[in-house]
């Protein structure tokens, strides 16, 4: 999955970005306060959305 569509899917559900970091971005589900690194590579695995997803408490895309 392209980074772009994963980071919009979290927009969509109410998530923020917390902090960049230098390899990776720090995204919070404020309804949950679960926080999650964001890899800055522009393809990322389909394994690691479907955990990011999870460990956020969001529906699948």
């Amino acid at each position: 999955m392209k980074r772009y569509a994963l980071l919009k899917h979290l927009r969509k559900y109410g998530c923020f970005l917390k902090r960049e970091g230098s390899s990776h971005s720090l995204w919070c589900n404020p309804k949950t306060g679960h926080v999650e690194a964001i890899p800055r590579h522009n393809e990322i695995s389909n394994k690691l959305v479907k955990k990011i997803v999870k460990s956020l408490d969001l529906p699948e895309s």
